[in-house]
């Protein structure tokens, strides 16, 4: 992993998480940088990881090279019409499993691999980019119990939305060391942390939501998915932060997003 022609980043870096991205050519990873950034990826030194010493249960490191011929044609050989995630299936190939955004890329995952790969015929599409790299933090980031959701920052907390409502933007909750990431940075949760559920039939104030109805929701809502259901610290962190926050049911006609400033 020290080879001088690869470049890392690591996703914030300033909280350790052993969690990065790997790139050998120069000019693909040029195509990513205003990606990277606005997701919390930072450079960080290949002589810092020389002697580095890995978790294997912890660490992931996702190469992201330029789609070959073979792996092009796999990408868009798939047939997703029978899957649940539009343009995006996950399956089980032998020891490994695959995720595969259609026309885009094709990530090979292994629960015991420390060396996850992706393969992108195209940088272009920069919202499919934002989701396989969200995707890619769900997974590696289960293992420390951080849990995603697609959504936007609000001042009291965050509101969890789909894909495509939230601009492919996503927010991280990482109840052991306390904190929310999202694309405008880390906060620290606060006690009366509100988590928002937009309704387009509710008219006037904003509804409470009990702690069954919103354990029910998040767990619905999560930026990871499977084929297997949720993995167990997935599960738990969303039963703890079901405890700690409030939940309310928002008239989306009272919504005004902020300034978009993340547009592809």
């Amino acid at each position: 992993m020290t080879d001088k022609k690869f470049s890392y980043y690591q996703f914030q870096k300033d909280l350790g998480y052993e969690v990065y991205l790997r790139f050998e050519d120069f000019d693909f990873e040029n195509q990513f940088a205003e990606t990277l950034d606005l997701m919390g990826f930072q450079k960080v030194e290949r002589e810092k990881l020389k002697h580095h010493t890995f978790n294997r249960s912890q660490t992931r490191v996702l190469s992201i090279v330029k789609a070959n011929p073979r792996v092009a044609r796999q990408i868009d050989r798939v047939d997703f019409t029978y899957d649940n995630y539009g343009p995006e299936t996950y399956s089980q190939m032998g020891r490994y499993d695959v995720y595969r955004y259609k026309k885009v890329g094709m990530m090979i995952l292994g629960e015991h691999s420390v060396l996850w790969e992706l393969g992108i015929k195209s940088a272009h599409n920069k919202n499919a980019i934002r989701t396989i790299l969200t995707r890619y933090l769900s997974f590696a980031l289960a293992p420390v119990g951080v849990v995603g959701f697609w959504g936007v920052p609000v001042e009291e907390g965050f509101v969890v939305m789909n894909p495509e409502a939230a601009n492919f933007e996503s927010i991280f909750v990482d109840l052991n060391k306390n904190i929310i990431m999202t694309y405008d940075g880390v906060k620290d949760l606060v006690p009366d942390l509100q988590i928002l559920r937009l309704d387009t039939t509710l008219k006037g104030e904003m509804k409470v939501m009990k702690r069954e109805q919103l354990l029910s929701f998040l767990s619905m809502n999560t930026s990871h998915i499977s084929y297997t259901g949720l993995e167990h610290s997935i599960r738990q962190s969303i039963y703890e932060l079901s405890g700690v926050a409030k939940g309310f049911i928002y008239p989306e006609e009272n919504f005004k997003p902020r300034m978009n400033t993340t547009e592809a």
